[in-house]
């Protein structure tokens, strides 16, 4: 097979290796709280036309207990965060409607992110490659290698497949870096089509997930200030900033987002010694289980080496100031959360690649004795075993989503909520009390559920009485409420074979104090019975 042809197929491989990793099983496990938030939302946006907190049935909310702080009052809607995720998960809520299985419901709705997602990985392959200098094989390498590594990438794969905001961030990301660097580096895009573009991706950033907005802004902007200001670019750069300011500042307003961040600052604290601590959580997660050390590593040897093409140094160079910037500002973030920083695992696999492909190309120089195509066979043969070694405590990660995409992991409420569809020929007749998980019983049962996580409605739940209640035994502050329906009532209790653990599932792989219960790879099963998930149904004798 000729270069070309070797190089299509080498390509061709790598893609259907991505997507291999990426789609199968994305009905397993069922939603977990914050992906079930959206479906919820979702479906009030099919009924009314916008994520609208309170309907006859249930009450959606689970931002915390002052209700004030995430309402918008005069049209009961839901502002503790914006609302780009609802609306794009609707026509996969739509679809999922006319599926009876819950883990077929599922998958329809997350496929729409999970292709958002693959996406936004192909969009930043596509903002790079301009930086790859040499023939239009060596950029299909480099795209070949992009995504045959974002194929091990578990964290970055784990929040693609989630029905959140998250696979949004990284298909804004690579849409705003092949705007800002095909102004800033390649000179590709005249001013007017840049201030247009890049204003159409922040707007949709923010409505997306407005704390990356921010941080986006004020690093893009800085970074073309400070070019102004050296004559390397006009000032009318800053004017896709101004016009996304003045088109967001509505926006703003509705969701009261400057008075909200305050709230969580005053209640979480910030000082300085906390964004200490946040920043070694955020390097910490991006070592373990992103490309950041091989990218830390190559950049040290770019740079000593000054091996690369200027358009190559100057991408690299973008993109580790960035990265630096964002995650100084995301530190900033009283929650400490991997979610927040899915948007750089992209960009630290582009980072590495760039610098790795600029040391083959360089490298061989300094080896005269050998063949050049030899000895860029060694350098790039170093490379990958020095990538292996910097990211191998990450490669268990690797063989635990294998061992999920084969067997499928089952959560508590993967065992709770089909049993409740099998035992009960109308579910959606049910009251279910539950203190964590509780929109996950609206979406796949259509029941009334009470308590839920923040307790936002607890006098009118006090007055129901339930059919169903699932103790969540991880989640004590709203546990207390269940108890005088147990104790009043007259239940039998109904154990399933798995831990009752925090969540569901979640995509984090590093846990925190905000995630004690990372990622499982496996049903967490047992056998114990203090450990079990329980369920309390009402006694045959006690139905009216």
């Amino acid at each position: 097979m000729r270069g070309r042809g070797r190089d299509i197929a080498l390509f061709a491989v790598a893609l259907a290796l991505f997507a291999a990793m990426l789609f199968p099983r994305l009905g397993h496990p069922l939603f977990w709280s914050d992906e079930a938030d959206t479906a919820m939302f979702g479906t009030r946006v099919l009924a009314y036309g916008y994520p609208k907190v309170h309907a006859p049935d249930n009450v959606v909310y689970q931002f915390g207990p002052d209700v004030a702080l995430g309402i918008k009052e005069r049209f009961d809607a839901y502002i503790g965060t914006t609302w780009g995720h609802f609306y794009f998960a609707v026509p996969g809520l739509w679809w999922a409607r006319s599926a009876a299985d819950p883990w077929e419901r599922t998958a329809r709705v997350r496929l729409p992110f999970a292709l958002a997602g693959a996406l936004g990985v192909a969009l930043w392959v596509l903002a790079l490659l301009p930086a790859v200098e040499g023939d239009g094989g060596r950029r299909l390498r480099f795209a070949a290698a992009y995504f045959a590594l974002a194929a091990v990438s578990v964290s970055l794969l784990l929040h693609l497949r989630e029905a959140r905001y998250y696979a949004l961030l990284v298909l804004l990301g690579g849409a705003i870096a092949r705007v800002q660097l095909g102004r800033a580096v390649y000179g590709t895009l005249s001013g007017r089509r840049y201030a247009l573009w890049l204003a159409l991706w922040l707007v949709l950033l923010f409505h997306t997930f407005h704390a990356a907005w921010f941080a986006c802004m004020a690093l893009l902007a800085g970074e073309r200030a400070a070019a102004a200001w050296r004559g390397r670019a006009p000032w009318t750069d800053l004017a896709p900033f101004a016009l996304a300011g003045i088109l967001v500042a509505p926006a703003l307003a509705f969701f009261e987002t400057f008075h909200v961040a305050r709230a969580f600052a005053a209640d979480l604290g910030l000082g300085p010694r906390l964004w200490a601590a946040n920043a070694a959580f955020a390097l910490g997660h991006l070592l373990r289980h992103e490309w950041l050390a091989p990218a830390l590593a190559c950049r040290v040897a770019v740079v000593a080496m000054r091996c690369g093409g200027g358009v190559e140094r100057r991408v690299a160079a973008q993109l580790a100031g960035f990265a630096a910037g964002y995650v100084a500002l995301a530190s900033a973030n009283p929650l400490a959360l991997e979610r927040y920083l899915v948007a750089l695992a992209p960009l630290l696999l582009g980072l590495f690649l760039l610098d790795a492909f600029a040391l083959v190309a360089g490298l061989p120089a300094r080896l005269p004795a050998l063949p050049r195509r030899r000895a860029a066979a060694l350098v790039a043969a170093a490379l990958a075993l020095g990538a292996v070694a910097l990211r191998l405590p990450a490669w268990a990660e690797l063989r635990g989503h294998l061992t999920e995409l084969r067997t499928p992991v089952r959560g508590p409420l993967d065992f709770a909520i089909p049993y409740l569809l099998a035992e009960y020929p109308d579910p959606a007749s049910l009251v279910i009390a539950t203190n964590y998980e509780e929109q996950a019983f609206m979406y796949y049962l259509g029941a009334r559920t009470i308590v839920g996580t923040t307790l936002n409605n607890r006098l009118a739940d006090r007055a129901q009485t339930p059919d169903v209640v699932i103790p969540r035994r991880r989640w004590p502050t709203s546990l207390r409420e269940l108890a005088p329906f147990l104790r009043d009532g007259d239940f039998e209790a109904v154990r399933f074979p798995v831990r009752d653990v925090h969540f569901n599932q979640i995509p984090e792989l590093s846990r925190s104090r905000f995630v004690p219960d990372p990622h499982r790879f496996e049903t967490p099963a047992t056998d114990d019975p203090a450990q079990q998930l329980v369920l309390y149904r009402r006694a045959a004798s006690a139905l009216p």
